[in-house]
C-alpha cells in the first residue's frame, strides 16, 4: 500500500496526466472538425512525454474513427505500423485491432477476422476471442467527444425550455449538472443535461428511497437529442471534497467533525446555511471517523439493497456519485451507467461504463473488449466491492489501488488493473493510515468487500449495512467477531471440556455437602445404614454424574459440530442455523434443568433404595432426603447456567454466526435469555436462604453446615451477580444491534 502522500500524489499526479492528454486529443478533434484534410499525427505526440506510445493509440482510435466515417481518408492499421514502430513495442495493442474491425464492419464492409489472425503471434489466442464475441460494439476510446460535444454548449445563465440555468455543480464525461430554477414550479432542482442515451429515468423512477437521490421527471430536446434530467438539490456537495480533506489529516486526528467541515464548505460556496439546531451534527460532533464511515456506509449499503432488489445495479459507486444533504446525509445519485432488468429492451452492455479506480475486477473484465466476460455476468456483489473500496478509502486516506502507469494501450491498462484487483490487497497491512481507534472488525468487513472472488464478498447490501451496524457496537462486535488477541480464542478445541468442568465442580462440591450432611443427620441415626448409604451413593453417583455430564458434553459437542461445518464455507441451512443459534443462547439453561432433574431423581432414589436395603423409614427421613437434595440441586444448578451461558456465548456462538448472517435472530431470543437470567439470579439468592432458614428450624446445633451454607452462599451469590451483571450488558448490545437491524429499512 502507498502512503497517504504517496497516495495523493500519485491520484493528483494521475489526474494531471490524464487532463493533460485529454487536452490533446480534444485539440486533435477539434483540428478535424475544422479542416477538410486529416491532421498530422506526429504534431500531437511530444517526444519527450514519457506517455507519448498510450496517448498515440488514443490518438489513432480518434483519426481511425474520423477517417472512416466522416471523410474519405479511410486508413489501415498496418500504415499506421510503418509511420510509428513505437506501436509494436513489445507488441501492437489489441484494441486497434479491435477498433478498425468493427469501424470497417459498420461502414459496410465484410470483415474477415482471420486477416488479423497473426498480427500479434503472442495474442491470436485473445484476438479470435474477441473477434468471436457476439455483443454490441463499445468504443476502448478515452475520449467520447460525440458525447460530450452534446452537452458543451450550456453555460450558467442560459434558460433550457422551463429552466434557468444558475451555477454549475459538476461535469463528467458525457454530462453537466447545473444548479438550476423550475419557473412553472418555482423550485430549485438540480439538472442533469446529457446526450439521451440511457434508461437512467425509466431506472431511478422505480426507485423511491431515502439513501436516493430523487429523480422529478425528464424532458427531452428530440432535435438535438438532448436529456433534461431534473431531481433533488441538495446543496451538501459531494464525498470527493470529504476525501480530500482525509488525505489532509492525520489518522488520530480524524473524526466526524471532516464531514461537518466538508459540508460547510459546500454550503458557503452555494451560499446555504445549515441549521443551527440539526440532530444529525450533533451526531457528527460526538463520533470518530471509524464510526462516521460505518453511518455512511450503512445508509448507502442500504440503498443498494434497495436497489438490487428492485433489479438495479448501479455500477459507478464512487465519491464524486455521492450527493449529502444540508445535514450530511448521503444520498447515491448518478444511475447513468446502470443496469435495470425491469426495463423493458435494456441489456447490460448497452451503456456499460463507470469510473475504473473503483470498479470490480469482474467489471473490469466487462468493461475489456478484448476479455470474454459479459456485462450480463455481474450482479450486486460488484456495486459492493466498489462501495468497499470507496469506504476504505475514506477511511485511510489512500486508495487501496495505485493508478497505474499510462505507458501502453487501453487493453493493457484494464489488464493491469484486473490484475491488480486480483491478486487482493491487505488492508490490515497499513496500519499507519487507519485511526488507533479502528475497529479490527471494520478491516474485515472492508476487506471481505474486496475479496477477488464474488463469492467469498458479502451477499447483499443488507448483509453489509449489519455488519456495519456491528462495528457501531463495540460490545456486540467483541462479542460475535471476537479479536484474535482475546482469551476466549486460546480455549478452541477445550470448549466440551470446559462446559463439563463447569456444570461438574458445583455439582461436585453441593454433592460433597449433601453426603456428609445426610451422613451426619439420616445414617447415623438409622441401624445398618452405614454400608448400605455407601453402596447406594456411590451407584447413584456413578450413574447420575456421567450422565448429566455426557449429556451436557454431547449437546456442547452438536453445537461445535455444526459450527465446524458452517467454517467449511458453505451457507449452512437458514432454519437450523437459527435452531442452533437458540440451541447455544439456551446450553446453561439445559445444563441447569439436567442437573436439577438429577437432583430431584436421586433425591427420590435415596430413600427409595434404603427403604429396599434395610427396611421402612421414618417420614421425616424421605422429607430430609427430598429436601436435601432438591435444594442442593437448586443451588448447584444456578452455578452451571451463568457459566455456561457465559461462556458458550463467547466461544461457541461467535463460530455459529461466522459463515452465516448474525441478524438471523429477533430480539426477542436474547430478550428470553435475559428473563430466564433473572430467574437464575432470584434463585441464586432465594434457595441457600431457604437451605439456611431449614437447617436452622430442623437442627439449631448444626453450625458447621449453616456456616459452609452462609459463606458459600454469599461468595456464589455475589459471584454470580457479577457474571448476572455483565451478560446482561451482553444480552442488551445484542438485542439493541438486532433491534437495530430488523428495524432498518430494507
Amino acid at each position: 500500500m502507498l502512503s497517504a502522500s504517496e497516495s495523493n500524489q500519485d491520484a493528483s499526479e494521475s489526474q494531471i496526466e490524464i487532463d493533460a492528454l485529454t487536452e490533446v486529443m480534444e485539440r486533435f478533434v477539434s483540428e478535424w472538425e475544422s479542416r477538410e484534410s486529416p491532421p498530422h499525427l506526429k504534431d500531437y505526440i511530444p517526444t519527450a512525454d514519457s506517455n507519448n506510445r498510450f496517448l498515440l493509440i488514443e490518438l489513432i482510435k480518434i483519426d481511425l474513427e474520423y477517417r472512416w466515417q466522416q471523410f474519405n481518408f479511410p486508413r489501415r492499421i498496418l500504415e499506421y505500423l510503418d509511420e510509428f514502430p513505437i506501436l509494436e513495442k513489445p507488441e501492437v495493442p489489441v484494441d486497434l485491432l479491435y477498433e478498425e474491425f468493427h469501424l470497417k464492419r459498420k461502414n459496410g464492409f465484410k470483415v474477415d477476422p482471420e486477416e488479423y489472425i497473426g498480427l500479434i503471434p503472442t495474442s491470436n489466442a485473445q484476438i479470435r476471442q474477441l473477434f468471436d464475441l457476439d455483443h454490441a460494439y463499445s468504443t476502448t476510446r478515452i475520449l467520447d467527444h460525440s458525447r460530450q460535444q452534446a452537452c458543451s454548449q450550456f453555460k450558467p445563465g442560459d434558460t433550457v425550455e422551463d429552466f434557468e440555468l444558475l451555477t454549475l455543480l459538476g461535469k463528467g464525461a458525457f454530462a453537466k449538472v447545473f444548479q438550476a430554477r423550475q419557473n412553472s414550479m418555482q423550485r430549485i432542482v438540480a439538472l442533469k443535461i446529457s446526450e439521451d442515451s440511457s434508461d437512467e429515468p425509466q431506472t431511478l423512477a422505480q426507485l423511491d428511497h431515502d439513501n436516493i437521490v430523487r429523480v422529478f421527471d425528464q424532458r427531452l430536446l428530440t432535435d438535438q437529442k438532448i436529456r433534461l434530467l431534473y431531481m433533488q438539490y441538495l446543496p451538501g456537495g459531494t464525498l470527493q471534497p470529504v476525501v480530500e480533506i482525509v488525505r489532509k489529516t492525520a489518522p488520530d486526528e480524524r473524526s466526524g467533525r471532516i464531514l461537518i467541515n466538508a459540508l460547510d464548505q459546500s454550503l458557503d460556496l452555494r451560499g446555504e446555511s445549515r441549521a443551527a439546531e440539526s440532530i444529525t451534527f450533533q451526531k457528527f460532533q460526538s463520533l470518530n471517523w471509524s464510526e462516521t464511515i460505518c453511518w455512511l456506509g450503512i445508509r448507502l449499503a442500504q440503498a443498494l439493497d434497495y436497489a438490487h432488489q428492485k433489479g438495479v445495479l448501479h455500477r459507478d459507486i464512487k465519491p464524486a456519485n455521492v450527493l449529502l444533504t444540508a445535514e450530511g446525509i448521503p444520498k447515491l445519485a448518478d444511475f447513468n451507467i446502470s443496469f435495470s432488468s425491469q426495463v423493458t429492451g435494456t441489456t447490460p452492455a448497452a451503456y456499460f461504463g463507470g469510473s475504473l479506480a473503483y470498479m470490480s475486477p469482474e467489471q473490469l473484465e466487462a468493461y475489456d473488449p478484448t476479455d470474454p466476460r459479459q456485462a450480463e455476468s455481474l450482479d450486486e456483489r460488484s456495486d459492493l466491492y466498489s462501495l468497499g473500496l470507496m469506504l476504505a478509502e475514506l477511511l485511510t486516506g489512500i486508495r487501496p489501488f495505485h493508478n497505474p502507469e499510462l505507458q501502453s494501450g487501453w487493453s493493457d491498462l484494464l489488464k493491469q488493473m484486473i490484475q491488480q484487483r486480483k491478486t487482493g490487497i491487505s488492508l490490515a497491512a497499513s496500519l499507519q493510515h487507519l485511526p488507533s481507534d479502528c475497529p479490527e472488525h471494520l478491516v474485515s468487513v472492508l476487506q471481505k468487500c474486496l475479496e477477488p472472488d464474488p463469492a467469498r464478498r458479502w451477499s447483499s447490501g443488507a448483509e453489509l449495512a449489519s455488519q456495519l451496524e456491528l462495528c457501531l457496537n463495540p460490545r456486540a462486535q467483541q462479542i460475535l467477531f471476537p479479536s484474535s488477541k482475546n482469551w476466549f480464542s486460546k480455549l478452541k478445541g477445550w470448549e466440551v471440556t470446559i462446559v463439563i468442568l463447569i456444570v461438574a465442580i458445583p455439582n461436585i462440591l453441593a454433592g460433597m455437602f449433601n453426603f456428609f450432611h445426610n451422613q451426619k443427620h439420616i445414617i447415623e441415626h438409622l441401624k445398618n445404614s452405614q454400608d448400605a448409604f455407601w453402596k447406594i451413593q456411590s451407584a447413584i453417583n456413578l450413574i447420575a454424574y456421567p450422565t448429566g455430564l455426557g449429556l451436557v458434553g454431547w449437546l456442547t459437542w452438536l453445537l461445535l459440530r455444526f459450527a465446524a461445518n458452517s467454517e467449511t464455507g458453505a451457507k449452512p441451512d437458514l432454519q437450523k442455523s437459527v435452531v442452533m443459534q437458540k440451541r447455544c443462547l439456551r446450553l446453561g439453561h439445559y445444563a441447569a434443568l439436567i442437573c436439577t432433574a438429577e437432583w430431584i431423581i436421586a433425591g427420590i432414589a435415596y430413600p427409595v433404595s434404603m427403604h429396599y436395603a434395610i427396611g421402612s423409614l421414618p417420614a421425616t427421613a424421605y422429607i430430609h432426603f427430598l429436601s436435601s437434595l432438591l435444594l442442593c440441586g437448586l443451588i448447584a444448578a444456578s452455578y452451571p447456567f451463568f457459566g455456561v451461558t457465559y461462556f458458550s456465548l463467547h466461544t461457541i456462538y461467535p463460530r455459529l454466526i461466522q459463515n452465516s448472517d448474525f441478524t438471523q435472530l429477533a430480539p426477542d431470543s436474547y430478550q428470553q435469555l435475559k428473563r430466564l437470567s433473572w430467574v437464575y439470579l432470584i434463585m441464586a439468592f432465594l434457595v441457600p436462604t431457604l437451605s439456611i432458614a431449614s437447617l436452622a428450624m430442623i437442627n439449631l446445633n448444626d453450625k458447621i453446615a449453616i456456616g459452609i451454607l452462609t459463606v458459600a452462599g454469599t461468595l456464589g451469590a455475589v459471584s454470580i451477580f457479577r457474571i448476572f451483571q455483565t451478560l446482561q450488558a451482553d444480552l442488551d448490545a445484542l438485542e439493541e444491534l438486532s433491534r437495530r437491524v430488523h428495524t432498518s429499512p430494507r
